[in-house]
């Protein structure tokens, strides 16, 4: 019964991107035309879960719980371009279907929204929400949190506004909301909300070379009752050099500042920031390392946090085979007593080929692993799966 359900849903879902060019223009909408687009798209495909539990395996047997899935992925981007206006906005949804473990089936979706207007020659304002909702802690990458098979959503509201002064002078103002929310909390997930703001500003002392000042401070609280509530304070330099042409570090440096309210409690120690970026003529790669204080949505606090990043992405329209892919560490130690240090990585690649003008064909692998350093807790599940890809750009007149 459900092979029928998911043969008749693929159908269906074949069916509308197939009618859509029908109420619109069936030109396709490369990336940065100008004017209105929108790419409908689904993806179906099979997936393995070496750890469906997400639980440490027992010294019996060695082994975790681990089972296969459909997986089906209907979505759409709507896109706008213009000289000075650029707009994107999207949906995704994940229909997930165990072959053994049923109880587990699910479907989650995520969503976002973005604005970049040139509000003058030398003044541009942007906004973006991000909303993703997920049955499994690790997959939204949250800041201290252990791996726990509970149902989390996170909503990321933010703002710019970025300004040229003079020919050698730049400032900008960020704010952000972020909040966090688990199906299940407790004392390990608290959940909150995190409100800040961020200012910068640069000066350009050479071509290639320049330097500035930064500032930002976030408020945080924690608890379904708002139990907790913690200030962080960044204060320092900041830095970016262009070595090549297509080549740029950055880095920032300053004091921390943490202050736990609630606790009665203050803490304050260096931050440092680095990054590097390569363009290429079919890929962009970097990496960059963090330091500094946190918010935790785990244990409900604040936390000292170390992270390392590493990515490729190849823009998929210019390449027929592609590679995206990411990878990161992080380790993290709370400020609560008894709270465990947190060992996190997580690796998320795709490698794609474009069998046809508007069907891919893509492998994927998703390794999240995390070590909160006591009996039990070493936690490793690896998703390994393969999809096809239909999607139809269009223009809209």
């Amino acid at each position: 019964m459900r092979t029928h359900v998911l043969t008749r849903a693929l159908a269906l879902l074949g069916l509308l991107v197939s009618a859509l060019p029908v109420a619109a223009q069936q030109a396709e909408a490369p990336a940065g035309t100008p004017g209105w687009s929108v790419t409908p798209s689904v993806a179906a495909g099979a997936v393995y879960d070496s750890n469906v539990a997400l639980a440490n395996a027992p010294a019996s047997t060695g082994r975790t719980q681990s089972d296969r899935l459909l997986l089906v992925q209907p979505s759409a981007e709507l896109e706008f371009v213009s000289p000075r206006t650029q707009f994107s906005s999207g949906y995704s949804g994940s229909l997930r279907r165990y072959v053994e473990f049923e109880q587990l089936n699910s479907f989650d979706q995520s969503a976002h929204i973005s604005l970049r207007r040139l509000a003058s020659k030398h003044v541009t304002v942007s906004v973006s929400e991000d909303y993703a909702q997920a049955p499994t802690t690790d997959e939204l990458e949250l800041n201290g949190v252990p791996f726990l098979r509970t149902g989390s959503r996170r909503n990321v509201v933010s703002g710019r506004v970025e300004a040229r002064l003079s020919k050698f002078t730049d400032v900008g103002f960020s704010a952000d909301h972020n909040r966090v929310s688990f199906e299940r909390p407790g004392v390990r997930l608290t959940g909150g909300r995190v409100t800040g703001g961020h200012f910068d500003l640069s000066r350009r002392l050479r071509e290639r070379l320049s330097v500035g000042a930064e500032y930002s401070i976030r408020f945080a609280e924690f608890g379904e009752a708002i139990t907790r509530e913690v200030v962080f304070h960044d204060a320092g330099g900041t830095v970016r050099y262009r070595v090549l042409e297509r080549t740029s570090i950055g880095g920032a440096a300053g004091i921390a500042y943490l202050d736990e309210r609630t606790l009665g409690e203050t803490r304050r120690g260096p931050y440092v920031r680095a990054n590097v970026t390569q363009h290429t003529e079919h890929a962009t790669f970097g990496a960059s390392f963090d330091r500094t204080f946190v918010p935790s949505f785990g244990f409900g606090g604040s936390s000292r946090s170390e992270e390392v990043r590493g990515f490729v992405r190849m823009p998929i329209p210019q390449n027929r085979m592609y590679v995206q892919s990411s990878a990161s560490w992080r380790k993290t130690e709370p400020f609560v007593l008894g709270g465990p240090l947190l060992e996190t990585t997580t690796v998320r690649s795709t490698f794609g080929y474009a069998v046809a003008r508007y069907v891919r064909l893509e492998v994927f692998h998703a390794l999240t692993r995390q070590d909160s350093g006591v009996p039990g807790g070493d936690i490793n599940r690896n998703r390994i799966g393969t999809q096809v890809v239909i999607l139809q750009p269009m223009r809209i007149q």
